[in-house]
């Protein structure tokens, strides 16, 4: 039994003080020293397997926007909902209710055709935040209330957080997936396109659902000029859909897409079908377009006069010296 535990407190008892140590601020966390007993109460608090539930409310924080959000929402709430019996810090659950407040007005706009990109930013940038604030500082929370027989296990699960020394399955590098995508791309405007990645119904040879492979969290976009060879855009996305903002200067031009499904960021991607798709031209655009055509007929004329001008002097030069003779 004792080795048993030496095994489980060395797993866990360093990454926990690291923690504790680097999240002291602001007066209402663990000491190192406190950590070292809260890392043996909690390696032997949860035995037991864990439910589907439970690990499927873990694995919203890493999911797409929706499910982030409800991770945030359903914190929040939980928390709110246990005032005063919880001892939460009052600034941090103020902090929190403001947060997701302010992104539920966020997430609801963003889901209509009024959005503008400043909008989609915004909400990104505070939903980044705000669950780096729940992972990291209220979990450390939870983990301190749990320690103190405040919250119980399944508290800190209901959280939406497992407990150290729980996993939810293997941490073993898989096998980069075999599946190839299938890329459809709309344009949304001049600047902006949406591009769907979804799994080729053509090489799985069954009819499937709107959906990525299994285990498979991210996926390389790759756009290029018509050329096939001048790459314009590379970026990682972990969504079904993605809004891509084409780089200045892609206005009237055709470019390529391609993507690929990656278990791992370093993968060797392995890419499907390479639709084409071309930008759009504004008024501006155009006007700057007919704008260049007239300067150009206007440069044209111009030499065609100085070429009849130079023509004439000749032959004036010609007579002159045939006069002379």
């Amino acid at each position: 039994m004792i080795d048993c535990l030496n095994c489980i407190f060395a797993g866990i008892s360093g990454h926990l003080n690291v923690l504790f140590a680097s999240l002291s601020d602001g007066g209402w966390f663990l000491t190192p020293g406190n950590g070292i007993i809260l890392a043996f109460a909690l390696a032997a608090a949860y035995a037991g397997g864990l439910s589907e539930g439970v690990l499927a409310g873990a694995r919203r924080w890493h999911g797409n926007i929706s499910e982030q959000f409800a991770a945030i929402d359903n914190l929040t709430s939980i928390i709110q909902a246990n005032q005063p019996a919880w001892t939460i810090p009052a600034e941090m659950l103020s902090d929190l209710v403001d947060r997701r407040d302010r992104l539920q007005t966020l997430v609801n706009k963003c889901r209509t055709p009024y959005a503008s990109h400043a909008d989609r930013e915004q909400r990104n940038a505070l939903l980044k935040s705000t669950v780096g604030l729940c992972v990291m500082r209220v979990k450390i929370w939870a983990y301190a209330e749990f320690d103190a027989d405040v919250l119980t296990a399944e508290d800190v699960h209901n959280l939406g957080f497992l407990l150290p020394g729980e996993a939810g399955g293997t941490h073993l590098r898989g096998e980069a997936t075999d599946v190839k995508t299938e890329v459809k791309v709309t344009v949304i405007n001049e600047d902006f396109i949406r591009v769907v990645i979804d799994q080729s119904a053509g090489e799985n040879a069954a009819p499937i659902r709107h959906g990525w492979p299994q285990g498979i969290r991210q996926a390389l976009i790759v756009i290029t000029a018509a050329d096939g060879r001048t790459e314009v855009v590379r970026q990682f996305t972990p969504r079904l859909h993605t809004d891509i903002e084409m780089p200045a200067g892609s206005h009237g031009k055709q470019f390529i897409i391609k993507a690929a499904f990656l278990r791992h960021i370093d993968d060797a991607p392995r890419f499907g079908n390479e639709p084409t798709f071309s930008m759009p031209l504004t008024t501006e655009d155009l006007a700057a377009l007919i704008d260049h055509q007239h300067h150009s007929e206007f440069e044209e004329q111009m030499r065609e006069v100085e070429r009849q001008r130079r023509e004439i002097e000749e032959l004036r030069a010609a007579l002159a010296a045939g006069g002379k003779k």
